[in-house]
């Protein structure tokens, strides 16, 4: 079974979502639509997320977003080599793990936003889940529309500058992942910020 994954950017910030279920591989592709006055919205961002201390380059991930992990990295979190996509609002990247195309991230920079993590922020009420946090010393939110978390999906947004926040969507069918699946956006969003320092 695989499920589908749904990506709303709707008043400026992206919300992750899951909807239906659908047979065949874990493999899908997000897609992206602009809900009304999303730009207006984008430029009137309050600010709300705390600051980026120590902003990333992020000019790698900009263009190509299978660049977010190193190829030692994957080998690390036991997961394959990218596929690049293109959406409406930049680059992604789909990543199988290495053993189980079942399981599947997505890494999205949200590069229609440009007020960063405060976009993500704004739209707080539209989440059925909304938890702030941590990775690795960068400001970060679990976050999306429908709570699908115990059925292996999980989306985390992290901020890499203030204005560039990049969405991890985990979508696992099997293994711990499956029935936990945000620790494994958490090692994935690490292994991104190290990957972005190293530069």
């Amino acid at each position: 079974m695989r499920r589908s994954l749904v990506l709303l950017l709707a008043a400026g910030a992206l919300v992750a979502g899951c909807s239906g279920t659908k047979n065949g591989t874990a493999s899908s592709e997000p897609s992206y639509t602009t809900g009304p006055g999303a730009s207006s919205a984008s430029s009137g961002s309050s600010g709300s997320a705390p600051k980026v201390s120590n902003p990333l380059k992020t000019s790698s991930i900009e263009s190509d977003a299978c660049s977010a992990l190193s190829a030692a990295k994957r080998t690390e979190l036991g997961l394959g080599e990218g596929e690049r996509r293109t959406t409406s609002v930049g680059p992604g990247c789909s990543i199988f793990a290495a053993d189980d195309k079942l399981n599947q991230i997505e890494i999205s920079p949200v590069l229609a936003n440009k007020n960063g993590l405060s976009d993500v922020y704004d739209t707080k009420a539209n989440n059925e889940y909304f938890e702030p946090t941590e990775v690795a010393g960068y400001p970060a939110v679990y976050a999306a529309s429908l709570d699908h978390r115990k059925n292996g999906k999980c989306g985390l947004f992290v901020g890499v500058t203030d204005q560039l926040s990049v969405n991890i969507l985990v979508q696992y069918d099997n293994g711990p992942g499956a029935s936990d699946p945000c620790p494994v956006a958490l090692k994935v969003g690490e292994a991104m910020i190290e990957t972005l320092k190293e530069g």
